[in-house]
Order: C-alpha cells, then structure tokens, then sequence
C-alpha cells in the first residue's frame, strides 16, 4: 500500500492547473499591455474550460496511476504512455473549440495541431512534476519503513538478550535450591521458592525494550539478595552506597542484577569467608554512574573463568541498543577484587 494517499495526488494536480491558468491569464494581461489593447474577457472563460477540461484528464490518470501503485504494478513508461495520449487528444480538441468559437468553423484541419510545442509543455512539465512527487513519497515511505524495520530488528535483539539472562539465572537459582534440599534445609528451600517465584515475577513483567526506574531495580536486587542469603548466611555481606536523589533515574530492567549473580558467583561462593558486594551509584555531569564491586578473588579468578564475560556482553549490547555510544561499560579486575561501572546518560524528569 502506498505511503501517500490519493487525495493528496489529485491536489497536486489541482493546484498544477490553477498554477498553469494563473500563469495563462497573467501572460494575456501582459501582451494587452505591452501592445496597448485591451484584454478581451471573453478568453478567460474558453482559458478556464480548457485546463478544467486539462485538469479532469490528468486526474483520470492520477486515479489510474494511484491504482497500478497499490497493485504495485507502475512504472514510469506506462505514465508517460498516459500524458502521451491524453495530450493527442486534449490539444486537437482544444484547437478546434477555439476555431469554432471564433470563425464558427474548422476551415484548416491542419490547425488542429497549432501551438503543439507550448501546449505540450504543459503536459511535459506536469508529467515531470507528478513523477517528482512520487519519488518524494516513495522515498518517505522507504524511511518509514526502514525506521520501522530498525525498531523491530532491535526489539529482537534486546528480547534474544533477555532471553539469554533469564535462563541463565533461573538455572543458577533452581540449583541453589537444590543445593538446600541436599543439605535438608527444607525450611530455607521453601523461603527460596518463594523468593524465587517473586524475583521471577518481576523480571518476566518488564519489557526488553522498556526502561525502569532505578528504585525498582534496586528493590528486584535487593529481592534477590534476600534470596542468595539463604543460601550463603554470613558469607554474603552488602553494602549499599547510593543515595536516595538517584533513585527517579530510568535504566533497562535487570541491568545490574547478573553482576550482582557473578559477584556471588564468583567472589562469595568460591570463599571460606565469603565476600561484600557493594553497589553504589553517583551523578557526574550529565552521567549516571553506577557501580557493582567486591573484594573477592578479582583477576586471579577472572584469568581462569570465562562465564562472567558473557554476561559483561549481554549487558554491554544492551546498553548499546538502548543508549548507542552515549553508554559505556567499563571492568577492572585486581587482587583486591572485581569491579563493574557502567556509565548512563542523565534523564531529566
């Protein structure tokens, strides 16, 4: 289906006519001054029936055309076909009201064809400018839908995205609880569940492609966090440090959480003594900057696991899909542990 609509069309070539009279009768007006005559008014009706008849003709080639579009069978030869026709039969006829209506007969057939170069002008010019504004539809319509092509190709990515995290992370939660079962603590089993079945409710709720404020990500956090305790009791310490002013900001839903996951992951379970996580956020300039660190094993672990780096790639190609290069993600790995800071634009309410 066209872009454009035939209304629009058959106003171009309204106004292409009205255009072509103007410019007619302005052209008499200027030769009955220049040669001192008075201009004859009796031209002005015969000039508005010949480009209303002009106009009536055009148009039926404006609804044909328009047609062959939606059939998606036009082209540019079969329009010029069209002018070429309308324009053999519109100047003859043209010719011959003229003679009759001023020597009341057609004494010379070859009269019939007079002024062909100027009134095929006319018809040329229309055809070039009707094919003008096809072009420029057409063209919108290739945007529109190129723009619209570039939304549902990058709602597919940000859904394969989260496709790949949620998974991942109920695969680690379920073995958590059965990690409880094994060791018969029923009681922290059953409080996992239900923790589970919450932090789950939360995260299949939110939209790929949606923002959400960082308050509830902190609370779906948090959420999991209660959740990881009963598993890990005293190993698994947090620290919090953000303030409450950062908390309207807006960022893609479970952001933050799988680092939160390979932190326990890979810094609390892999521990005696376990390890603490601290989440912090702060404003810079016109960036939000928030952070997931811990004081876990850092670069001596990351030199012999892979896993986390597919997690830092998920997060990092849906900051890109959301923010473009406005977004940035960057990983420091030490003896003294691991961090994660992602910088975002600043979101003005």
């Amino acid at each position: 289906m066209p872009f454009f609509s035939l209304g629009k069309l058959l106003r171009f070539n309204l106004y292409y006519w009205s255009a072509i009279l103007i410019l007619g009768l302005l052209s008499s007006l200027h030769a009955a001054v220049l040669y001192n005559k008075p201009f004859d008014w009796r031209h002005l009706p015969m000039m508005l029936a010949g480009d209303l008849v002009a106009m009536l003709l055009t148009a039926a080639l404006v609804v044909w055309t328009y047609r062959r579009l939606v059939q998606q069978a036009f082209s540019n030869w079969q329009l010029l076909s069209g002018v070429a026709v309308v324009a053999a039969l519109y100047i003859p006829a043209e010719n011959a009201l003229w003679m009759l209506l001023w020597d009341g007969e057609i004494a010379d057939i070859r009269k019939l064809v007079g002024n062909l170069d100027t009134s095929v002008l006319a018809f040329f010019v229309w055809t070039a400018c009707y094919l003008t504004v096809l072009l420029y539809q057409q063209q919108l319509q290739r945007l529109a839908q190129t723009s619209a092509l570039s939304q549902k190709i990058q709602q597919l990515e940000l859904q394969a995205l989260s496709h790949q995290l949620n998974p991942h992370f109920t695969f680690n939660a379920l073995n958590s609880v059965c990690a409880l079962l094994e060791a018969q603590r029923y009681d922290d089993a059953e409080t996992m569940s239900e923790q589970l079945a919450t932090f789950l409710r939360y995260s299949l709720s939110k939209s790929p492609d949606s923002l959400v404020q960082l308050a509830d990500e902190l609370a779906a956090i948090n959420a999991y966090l209660q959740l990881q305790k009963t598993r890990f009791g005293d190993k698994l310490k947090v620290n919090w440090q953000i303030d409450d002013s950062l908390k309207q900001q807006r960022i893609p839903p479970l952001l933050l959480q799988p680092l939160v996951e390979n932190a326990i992951k890979y810094a609390v379970a892999t521990r005696k003594q376990g390890a603490t996580i601290t989440i912090g956020g702060a404003r810079e300039h016109n960036n939000l900057h928030l952070t997931i660190s811990d004081d876990g094993p850092g670069s001596q672990l990351a030199a012999h696991n892979s896993g986390a780096g597919v997690g830092l790639n998920n997060i990092r190609n849906r900051l890109l899909q959301h923010f473009g290069d406005s977004a940035r993600l960057d990983i420091g790995a030490s003896p003294q542990g691991f961090k994660v800071n992602i910088s975002l634009p600043w979101q003005t309410a």
